[in-house]
């Protein structure tokens, strides 16, 4: 594996952004504007645990990450929570996320690779180990990959640029570059794959078909957060580290396609069922949850992946129950929206939201979305 100095993946002019992700495959953008008071409090104001916290009853209750913590991720004691070991938190669009969502600089940079009126899916968090560690077993590409033009086979012209930012602590990255590289053998792989929006790849095949192409890069957070921009067509890892990162994801359009129930599952709240993909979203956010599905176009949970349901039923609120089988809903916070002063804070800002959020049997919101600055509003489409 070879390991690249930050300073040759760093940005310093914008308008080299494409050139860094042709070339290169990933670029690094400091965002020196965010002050440590400012980036303290959008940590102490982002519960880690919050949600996972209305779904475990009150014997198995997950103590939060602490502020000394987030500064200092290698000082992260791990606690028993859904997902824990990857380091996933399944928060989304948080303080955390507003604050760098809200930066000229991150911004500037989105806007080039994304331009016209920004729009975004809402994404989540997550936090690396004591040590760094590299998985060559999470290898793997998201969204469509792959292009065939006369049968010429190339990585996807207009990929998803994916953005990791880094907050706090070392975060390292790690992808394979194949520039210049017969790209066919991946290709074929991944169609005997099935062609899927996520897959794994076989790290035997890649190191036989595309030795000394590994790399990887070690970004110091501990002065200021970073943006790690990568295009997600190209194979990359889930890397361990002392860090913790957040993730958000720019999309070309809201997605209107409708949600049926032939196509939701035991981890979708039922009440996404008649909704378009992008208003699960708008739902979602209210809660401190994703919609439907996660940018990658993957079907997305809000508390734990399928497989260890039966570890968990004995820890969960009844509420959480459907027929002796978990069934995820909406995890409910202190925002009460079922209030006359709040539906009409709502309708001052112009949002407009499903008649069912606001039933009695709906949980408050965790998210005051009515307090939202307008930008943040426009990037979800609450408000055009």
């Amino acid at each position: 594996m070879l390991t690249i100095n930050t300073s040759d993946v760093l940005l310093n002019n914008p308008q080299e952004i494409f050139e860094k992700l042709r070339n290169v495959g990933v670029a690094v953008v400091p965002l020196h504007e965010i002050s440590h008071a400012q980036r303290v409090t959008a940590l102490t104001n982002t519960s880690f645990y919050h949600n996972a916290n209305e779904v475990f009853n009150a014997n198995y209750q997950v103590k939060d990450i602490t502020i000394e913590e987030k500064l200092k991720p290698g000082s992260i004691v791990a606690r028993k929570a859904p997902d824990a070991a990857g380091g996933w938190v399944h928060q989304y669009t948080t303080p955390l996320h507003i604050l760098i969502q809200m930066n000229p600089t991150f911004r500037e940079h989105i806007s080039l690779l994304n331009p016209g009126n920004l729009k975004f899916k809402p994404n989540r968090i997550r936090y690396g180990y004591k040590k760094f560690r590299n998985n060559l077993s999470t290898l793997h590409f998201d969204g469509h990959p792959f292009e065939v033009k006369a049968g010429k086979i190339t990585f996807a012209e207009k990929p998803l640029i994916a953005t990791i930012i880094a907050i706090t602590g070392i975060r390292r990255f790690v992808w394979w570059d194949l520039k210049g590289k017969n790209l066919k053998p991946i290709y074929d792989f991944w169609v005997k794959k099935g062609s899927k929006s996520f897959t794994f790849i076989d790290p035997d095949f890649m190191n036989e078909t595309y030795p000394g192409c590994r790399r990887l890069i070690d970004v110091d957070c501990s002065k200021s957060p970073h943006l790690i921009l990568f295009n997600e067509c190209i194979p990359h890892e889930i890397a361990d580290s002392p860090s913790i990162s957040i993730f958000l994801s720019p999309v070309p359009s809201f997605d209107k396609t409708k949600i049926t129930k032939k196509n939701t599952t035991s981890y979708h709240p039922k009440e996404f069922i008649g909704l378009t993909k992008h208003e699960s979203d708008k739902v979602g956010i209210c809660f401190q949850m994703p919609g439907y599905e996660w940018p990658s176009g993957k079907k997305a949970y809000p508390f734990c992946h399928i497989r260890p349901y039966v570890h968990y039923k004995t820890r969960i609120k009844e509420r959480y129950f459907q027929n002796g089988k978990i069934k995820m809903t909406f995890m409910g916070g202190d925002v009460d929206q079922h209030t006359e002063e709040y539906k009409r804070r709502l309708a001052e800002r112009e949002i407009k939201l499903p008649p069912f959020l606001f039933k009695e049997t709906t949980p408050n919101f965790v998210n005051d979305i009515a307090a939202f600055p307008d930008m943040i509003l426009r990037d979800y489409g609450f408000i055009e």
